[in-house]
């Protein structure tokens, strides 16, 4: 019965689905202003209407340009495979797979087919996580440490942890069940959500793909403005600015970021630049010189540089096989 309602609900085309098939390009439905923030960030207001935990299906038949949420996701590969890029690393999720996503990271999806079925799990706020760490209180893993750093406002968040559920029955079911529970929409769903996710937290540890955790305890309370000055200003931030304006010495900070991210400053930035540059070649009609100066370069052989880099492409290739010729 589970197998079968979950088929139909999850393969059944929405309205967004209808008009990316049709169109073969991304709607963009939630009206995200590509212009003046190419690395948008998710509304929290279209997600958590009925509740502090929601589940939606990701519209198939289009890439999901680069975003940022501020609050924390789970994605559940229901059927088929796709791609995605978790702070510029590729990650590729197979059936059964899990991603467990820390809040601001920057998330990109490549285009999915119809037999590719992606499903989010969000939780809401810092209040949804002390709920389940009162169901899991008696349980120290990766995981619950993973949720703790998650909840606290000072704390540098760019983890991300994958789990790989093939063989694990029971954590399937639960997921299943929770994703069940959220496409009701009950009034009375919220504990019973509650609690399915908690238990599904103490199964995961089971279940965790070592080369693909990302996580680092981090509680350096002075590295997160940091951070999100470098993410704010990307387009003209240098170290030595940074520096200056946070009073360390250049090669003391580049080092703790390095520590602390597993990246170069030149990295951060670049990672920045990169999904900025995606997202305005998917969602505007920016000129390649435009494009250029928006993320902070003089001159276009920067840009391909960093998509030879990166993407292993170039910026005009990119674009035809998104959306059309790049005007130059």
């Amino acid at each position: 019965m589970t197998s079968k309602f979950l088929n139909y609900e999850l393969f059944a085309l929405t309205p967004v689905e209808l008009k990316q098939r049709q169109s073969h390009g991304n709607v963009n439905y939630m009206d995200l202003d590509y212009v003046n923030n190419p690395i948008p960030q998710m509304p929290r207001s279209d997600f958590f209407k009925h509740g502090d935990i929601a589940v939606t299906k990701n519209n198939r038949f289009s890439y999901v340009p680069a975003h940022t949420h501020s609050f924390i996701e789970l994605n559940y590969m229901y059927a088929g495979t796709c791609t995605q890029y978790i702070n510029g690393e590729k990650v590729t999720l197979h059936q059964h797979n899990l991603i467990l996503m820390d809040k601001d990271i920057v998330q990109q999806i490549e285009s999915t087919g119809s037999n590719d079925i992606l499903i989010n799990i969000l939780l809401k706020n810092d209040s949804t996580m002390n709920q389940l760490f009162d169901y899991i209180a008696v349980s120290t893993n990766e995981i619950t440490q993973f949720l703790y750093n998650a909840s606290h406002i000072n704390t540098l968040h760019n983890n991300f942890i994958l789990f790989d559920l093939t063989h694990q029955e029971a954590a399937i079911n639960l997921v299943e069940s929770l994703i069940i529970k959220g496409l009701t929409k009950s009034r009375q769903r919220n504990k019973s959500m509650g609690l399915l996710l908690s238990t599904l937290i103490l199964e995961l540890s089971q279940s965790i793909e070592q080369e693909y955790i990302n996580f680092s305890d981090n509680t350096d309370d002075n590295l997160l403005p940091i951070i999100q000055y470098i993410n704010q200003n990307f387009a003209s931030v240098t170290l030595r600015d940074v520096s200056a304006k946070f009073s360390y010495n250049t090669n003391y900070l580049g080092n703790k970021l390095k520590e602390a991210t597993g990246k170069t400053f030149k990295e951060l930035v670049d990672r920045r630049r990169i999904s900025a540059a995606q997202n305005l070649m998917i969602k505007t009609n920016c000129t390649l010189a435009d494009i250029c100066d928006i993320i902070g370069y003089q001159n276009t052989s920067s840009l391909f540089r960093l998509f030879k880099k990166y993407l292993k492409t170039t910026p005009s290739e990119y674009k035809r096989k998104v959306s059309g010729p790049l005007k130059q």
